[in-house]
C-alpha cells in the first residue's frame, strides 16, 4: 500500500512536470514560427521518456527502502519460531505414565523442543511403543525406555539412579502423568480399590517428586520443574470416583507444598488439572455418558492429549520461570461456574 501510494505520488509529479514542459517548449514557438510541430512531440516525447526513468528508479528506491524493513522482520519471525521450537534443547525430561495416553502425548512434545525424553510406565513395552515414536533429530537427543511401579519407592529410586548413571546428570524436568482409576460408588468400594488408587495417584506422585527432588538438589543443580498431573475432579468430585477424587485434590496440595519447600533451590512445582480428555481411560465410558460429559463442557467436545501436553511443555521451558505452586486447568471451560 506505501509503494501504490508513493507510485502514484511521482506520477501525478511526472505528469505536472511534462505539462511544464511541454508549456516551456510552446512559449518560444509564439516567436519562432518556424519550429515544426514534429519537433515540439519529438522533444516532448524525450523529455517524458527520461522523466518516467527517474520516477521509476525513485520507484525502485522506494521499494527497496520498504523491503528493507520487511527482510528483517522475517528473519527475526523466523528466529522466534526456532527458538520456540526448540526452547528444551539440552533439558533431560522424565515423564512417568508416558505409555500412552497424556503422558505419551507429553513425550512426543517435550522431544519435539528439543528435549531428551525418558520415558518411564509401568508397561515397559508400552514405554518402548512411545519410544519408537520419539522425533529425535535435535542437537543431542538421547531418549530411553524403563519400567517403573510409582507406588513403590525402591522402583522410583533405582529408576532415577539408571536416568543418571545413563546420562551422568538427573532429570531437570519431571512430569508425574502416571494414574488409574478404579471406579466404585461410595456405599460399595473395596478397601483395596481405594487403596491402590491412593497409592499410584498421590503416593506415587510423592515418590517421584521426592527422588527427582533429592538427585537434583544433590548435584547442585540451579533450576529444575516438576510437573504433576492432577485432575479437575480433585476440585470438584466425581459420582464413583470418591477415591480417584480423592487421591487428585492430594496431588494438588502435595504439589503447592513441594513448590514452597523446593523455591529455594530453584525447583518449581506446577499441578496441571485435565478434565475430560480422550485416553485410554475414558475409553470405557458409555457413549450415553460421553455425551452427556461433552454437553457440560463450554467448548462443547472432549479435550486431546496433546492440548495437556502444550501446558506441560511451558511448565517445562523458562517461558513458565516465574510460575511456580500453580494448578493450570485444562478442561475446556467445565465447571467454570
Amino acid at each position: 500500500m506505501a509503494t501504490s501510494r508513493l507510485l502514484s505520488r511521482l506520477t501525478l509529479v511526472t505528469a505536472q512536470g511534462a505539462l511544464r514542459v511541454k508549456r516551456r517548449l510552446l512559449r518560444p514557438l509564439a516567436v519562432k514560427r518556424r519550429t515544426t510541430t514534429t519537433q515540439i512531440n519529438m522533444a516532448t516525447s524525450r523529455l517524458l521518456s527520461r522523466l518516467t526513468l527517474v520516477t521509476a528508479q525513485g520507484a525502485l528506491r522506494v521499494k527497496r527502502r520498504l523491503l528493507r524493513p520487511l527482510a528483517v522482520k522475517r528473519r527475526t519471525t523466523t528466529t522466534q519460531i526456532n527458538m520456540a521450537t526448540s526452547r528444551l534443547l539440552s533439558r533431560l525430561t522424565l515423564v512417568t505414565g508416558g505409555g500412552s495416553g497424556i503422558g505419551r502425548a507429553v513425550c512426543q512434545r517435550l522431544a519435539s523442543e528439543g528435549a531428551s525424553v525418558v520415558v518411564a510406565d509401568i508397561s515397559e513395552e508400552s514405554s518402548n511403543e512411545t519410544l519408537r515414536g520419539l522425533p529425535g533429530d535435535l542437537r543431542g537427543q538421547v531418549h530411553m525406555a524403563a519400567a517403573v511401579d510409582v507406588s513403590s519407592k525402591e522402583s522410583v529410586k533405582k529408576l532415577v539412579t539408571s536416568i543418571q548413571t545413563h546420562y551422568f546428570q538427573p532429570p531437570s524436568v519431571c512430569v508425574h502423568a502416571a494414574g488409574i482409576t478404579q471406579d466404585d460408588f461410595l456405599l460399595s468400594m473395596e478397601e483395596e480399590v481405594f487403596d491402590r488408587v491412593v497409592q499410584v495417584n498421590l503416593k506415587g506422585s510423592f515418590l517421584v517428586a521426592q527422588a527427582v527432588a533429592q538427585a537434583l538438589v544433590a548435584a547442585g543443580a540451579t533450576k529444575g520443574s516438576i510437573i504433576t498431573v492432577g485432575s479437575i475432579v480433585g476440585k470438584v468430585g466425581n459420582l464413583g470416583q470418591a477415591n480417584y477424587s480423592a487421591s487428585k485434590a492430594g496431588v494438588e496440595g502435595l504439589t503447592r507444598t513441594a513448590a514452597k519447600e523446593l523455591s529455594r533451590f530453584g525447583i518449581r512445582c506446577n499441578c496441571v488439572l485435565p478434565g475430560f480428555i480422550s485416553t485410554p481411560m475414558t475409553d470405557k465410558i458409555p457413549d450415553k455418558v460421553l455425551s452427556k460429559i461433552k454437553s457440560l463442557v463450554p467448548l462443547g467436545r472432549m479435550g486431546d492429549p496433546e492440548e495437556v501436553a502444550d501446558v506441560c511443555a511451558f511448565l517445562a521451558s523458562d517461558d513458565s520461570r516465574y510460575v511456580t505452586g500453580a494448578s493450570i486447568e485444562v478442561t475446556g471451560g467445565l465447571f467454570i461456574g
